[in-house]
């Protein structure tokens, strides 16, 4: 008994050592997991249409790859050369312009100090209002040291051009060698499996996607008409942002609402009125009909996974985080269907 004891504390003692020292490994090579992922997403996002090409006109696997990776990196230069001069152009302004803009917030900052005097507000609230001008010069800051990222990103961009080419080539290959290593007795249990897997990234990342860029274009196009500067640029972090359910459309407006305090941008009631609608069309129609019944996780849940996916991995964290969800909650709701937990109860 007591010898049983002892290996089972001896397997709990090395199964930590394992966990602990892939947890390491996988920090100390951050950058290439990152790099990973980021074409695996891609290639969930290629693979349907690759199929598709070589379903609907008979053409071999490689003529597929190819015409699907060369369509990619046109729809990226289209973008490059479209979307980057005119956000480029609009950072300029901001930038000679974020003086004045700056002036005018902490006048409103000022102003909303003062207020606090004559309300019942704790001491603690009154030193956030007035650091937050402090903290928009360490913003700015920021985004001076982010600029000079920029080589070290294009450098990233043409690693991630390499793998999605070489991971969309052997996409099949290598999850058909995953399922052929598997005892043909586990065979349906790893097929199940790797359908959530399709269902919570590939359908997914694919949806949002969609959405994503229906909810940035409407953006920008509603700012541009009521006259707000900066509309595209406010568009693409709209788009951006709502990757991150719940959270970041909240994150994508507070720069529109900050720029509306200028006299000349539309009122901040509009703007905010503006977000609201966008978010109620993307949560009543876009939603529902791209991502359908996806996303079966409660809000709270969503909310608690991309601030614990935030906190481990970035913004690449929060948006992995809503399919990882999902895809642990696929694996428990698996398990409950097994034979062995039937047993248990």
């Amino acid at each position: 008994m007591i010898d049983k004891q002892w290996a089972l504390a001896l397997r709990l003692v090395a199964l930590l050592f394992i966990v602990v020292g892939g947890l390491w490994i996988i920090n100390s090579i951050a950058w290439v997991v990152g790099l990973i992922l980021i074409s695996a997403l891609i290639v969930y996002i290629l693979y349907p249409f690759q199929e598709y090409l070589k379903r609907r006109y008979r053409l071999s696997h490689g003529l597929t790859v190819a015409i699907a990776f060369v369509l990619f990196i046109l729809f990226c230069i289209f973008v490059v050369s479209l979307l980057i001069p005119v956000i480029y152009n609009e950072i300029n302004d901001l930038i000679d312009s974020f003086p004045t803009h700056l002036a005018r917030i902490q006048i409103l900052l000022s102003w909303l100090s003062q207020q606090t005097v004559m309300l019942d507000i704790e001491d603690e609230v009154r030193s956030l209002i007035l650091s937050i001008s402090d903290n928009m010069h360490q913003a700015v800051e920021y985004l001076a040291e982010a600029s000079l990222s920029l080589i070290g990103g294009a450098v990233d961009f043409f690693l991630v051009l390499f793998l999605v080419f070489y991971l969309l080539y052997d996409f099949q290959a290598v999850r058909t060698q995953i399922i052929d290593s598997i005892p043909s007795a586990k065979r349906p249990l790893a097929e199940e499996l790797m359908k959530i897997v399709d269902t919570n990234v590939g359908t997914f990342i694919r949806g949002s996607l969609i959405r994503c860029l229906i909810v940035g274009v409407v953006t920008g196009i509603v700012l541009s008409v009521i006259g707000m500067p900066y509309a595209l640029l406010l568009g693409v972090l709209a788009g951006i942002f709502n990757f991150i359910l719940y959270l970041g459309p909240y994150i994508a407006a507070v720069p529109a609402v900050l720029l509306s305090f200028s006299p000349l941008t539309p009122s901040p009631l509009l703007i905010i009125a503006i977000y609201v609608g966008i978010q109620i069309l993307d949560g009543m129609f876009l939603a529902p009909v791209v991502l359908g019944r996806i996303v079966k996780l409660r809000p709270i849940t969503v909310i608690v996974a991309i601030l614990a996916g935030g906190s481990l991995g970035g913004l690449l964290g929060m948006i992995l985080a809503v399919p990882v969800a999902g895809m642990i909650k696929g694996i428990l709701e698996l398990l409950k269907r097994s034979p062995a937990y039937e047993e248990l109860n």
